[in-house]
């Protein structure tokens, strides 16, 4: 091998490792739990625009002197508007509620109450209006949720069922019926919607939790498989004395419903029969518009939350807890199944806590209104299977939210997160093909499958941060989570507008500059942002390929970027017939791009065609006889 070959590869070996450059690789620490399994959650309120509809306080369980209350008729409606209730049910025993003004005699075995409150006494047509429109009430109106009536209704084992929306069961008191079916299938039949009542009193389940026993379960659940009308059951029933090991059962009941998709709403009922039942309990029903159609949908859908001010479990308000003000509320109910998240607002409350099969699994304290308590389950995977519900205390009672159900799988993507270091930041993401992927949501997750994916970000007056994405079988099949991190340096260094320069900021570059370069040219090619400042750095042979411009900050960041002269490979700032012989061992892939580096390479390019061969060569041959010139200014 001649001297000169030994020399220009010694050479070309001092330039490689000027230009070589560090691989730097971060994370990014969230608050997405990484698990094994992704989850479909059915979200009961999902049709709700929280910012334009209203929660609306509603009682829907509710007794007068039409049957056995120790109330007459019009002075139970009007505790209740008294109240600030702004929709009412009343479901007399084996009577349906026909209206609040049509005379309607009470049935024969009520008779009794004639001796205490006269005839029913109903309202009159000037009061009804002014009560459902809120005339007297600033608009606020309470509206009359049709046809409710308790059935069983005379049962001795008290197995009641409440009804609405459907003429049924009126006169039909079933003092024989020992469980609810009949009363559901009645229901039903007439196209009504209906749940039933205070199952620990029927039971005895207010006393022996142990009532609720498999095979008990088994059958009460089949009420729900069976019949679509009934909608659910309740969980509180007055001050609770008689329902407290029902959301037991309710939960029991769950893990048999819930696996096959059929959920089962709670009711808090005030089941009022004196006036110091009335405003204990409260469904507050999420709607549009306040209208009975729209009443109807929401309790068929489950878009309400039940509230108490008794629920006398430990785990929720105890034996011992008084109520102080309103009960507790949420403004806002949101799911991100890319992060298996349920994020809940509430107000007026210090805790909420979230269930699953019937144990609680997460308490989140609630230190301000409308705070957003997010439960990750995949925090909780071992814990979770078919169902979650939550519930809100505070210093007013409880508030009870309808449960979400969940369909399980094993992670059939990658998820990938990347986070940006602000909104303005423009991500984009493409696969191997170059197609740009979208995010599955605002938070840029993306899901990705089995592959290899580039990703650009980009934000004005900020170098630009690119990177690679590899998703393996074993990424998709071990359920792993890519947490990108994207981190962009402001820009401290621009070609001058009107220049020929170029800077590539994600090679660290700059380009189109005239060869023969002395310091005192570059202010007319680049020039330093505000609060930078620029020091040149010569090669061993001058301002040539391979010169530095090292970038320093007032904060003590120095970044370097390396000039290139096209056709200069020498680093003496000038192109030639020396430069030709360097050029061919490039040419004829004797020095890979590996070896040589980014700016090495790209000033081999002198005819700006992406490939690097004996034109390139002859171009330097020609330039340096002077037959030719190389175009240094092209934005490569």
């Amino acid at each position: 091998m001649s001297r000169k070959i030994i020399s220009l590869i010694i050479c070309l070996s001092l330039l490689v490792s000027t230009f070589a450059f560090s691989v730097v690789t971060t994370s990014a620490a969230g608050d997405d739990v990484i698990g094994r399994y992704s989850y479909t959650i059915n979200n009961p309120y999902k049709r709700v625009n929280w910012d334009t509809w209203k929660a609306y306080r509603c009682a829907t369980h509710v007794h007068t002197d039409r049957s056995d209350a120790k109330v007459a008729f019009k002075d139970m409606i009007e505790q209740y508007y008294s109240l600030g209730y702004q929709g009412l049910a009343l479901t007399d025993h084996g009577t349906v509620n026909y209206s609040w003004t049509k005379n309607q005699a009470r049935l024969a075995i009520f008779g009794y109450q004639a001796f205490k409150f006269g005839n029913v006494d109903e309202l009159s047509e000037e009061r009804y209006t002014q009560i459902t429109t809120g005339s007297d009430r600033g608009g606020d109106g309470m509206i009359e949720i049709p046809l409710g009536i308790e059935l069983n209704g005379a049962s001795t084992s008290k197995c009641h069922v409440n009804s609405y929306f459907a003429d049924c069961g009126h006169g039909d008191l079933e003092l024989t019926a020992t469980w609810p079916e009949t009363a559901v299938q009645k229901s039903q039949a007439a196209g009504g919607i209906c749940h039933i009542n205070h199952v620990g009193e029927w039971t005895e389940g207010r006393h022996d939790i142990n009532t609720y026993d498999e095979d008990f379960v088994n059958r009460f659940s089949q009420l729900f498989l069976k019949y679509s009308a009934c909608i659910g059951m309740e969980w509180v029933n007055t001050s609770d004395n008689r329902t407290r090991n029902d959301r037991y059962l309710y939960d029991q009941t769950m893990k048999i419903t819930a696996p096959l998709g059929r959920p089962i709403w709670g009711f808090c009922e005030d089941d009022a029969h004196y006036l110091d039942d009335c405003g204990n309990n409260a469904q507050f029903f999420v709607l549009p518009q306040k209208t009975t159609e729209n009443i109807r949908t929401c309790m068929t859908n489950g878009e309400f939350f039940a509230c108490s001010k008794y629920s006398k479990n430990a785990h929720e308000l105890g034996d011992g807890f008084v109520a102080e003000g309103d009960f507790p509320m949420v403004s806002r109910i949101s799911v991100d199944e890319i992060k298996n998240q349920i994020t809940i607002c509430p107000y007026g409350a210090t805790k909420i806590k979230m269930i699953a099969d019937g144990n609680v699994i997460e308490t989140i304290d609630v230190n301000s209104d409308n705070q957003e308590c997010t439960f990750d389950l995949n925090k909780h995977e071992d814990e979770i299977n078919s169902y979650v519900r939550f519930f809100a205390t505070g210093r007013g009672g409880i508030c009870y939210v309808q449960p979400f159900l969940l369909t399980k799988r094993a992670y059939d993507r990658c998820t990938a997160q990347f986070t940006l270091p602000s909104d303005d930041t423009q991500l984009t993401v493409r696969d191997s093909a170059g197609n740009m992927v979208e995010p599955a949501n605002s938070d840029n997750y993306y899901l990705l499958n089995k592959g290899e994916y580039t990703y650009k970000a980009e934000r004005n007056d900020y170098e630009s941060d690119t990177g690679t994405i590899i998703v393996t079988d074993s990424d998709i099949s071990g359920a792993v989570q890519k947490k990108i991190n994207i981190t962009l340096d402001r820009i401290l260094i621009r070609p001058v507008v009107g220049g020929s320069a170029t800077v590539n900021y994600e090679n660290r570059l700059i380009y189109g500059l005239r060869p023969g370069l002395r310091e005192t040219d570059f202010p007319n090619y680049v020039k330093p942002a505000s609060g930078a400042s620029i020091r040149y750095i010569q090669t061993g042979r001058g301002f040539g390929t391979g010169a530095l411009a090292s970038v320093s900050d007032s904060n003590g960041s120095v970044k370097n970027y390396t000039l290139v002269i096209f056709g200069d490979i020498d680093g003496d700032g000038c192109y030639d017939g020396q430069d030709a012989v360097y050029l061919s061992l490039i040419a004829n892939g004797m020095l890979t791009r590996d070896r040589v580096g980014e700016a090495l390479w790209l000033a081999s390019d002198c005819n700006h065609d992406g490939a690097i061969d004996g034109d390139d060569v002859d171009i330097v041959t020609e330039t340096g006889l002077k037959l030719a010139e190389i175009a240094q200014s092209d934005k490569v």
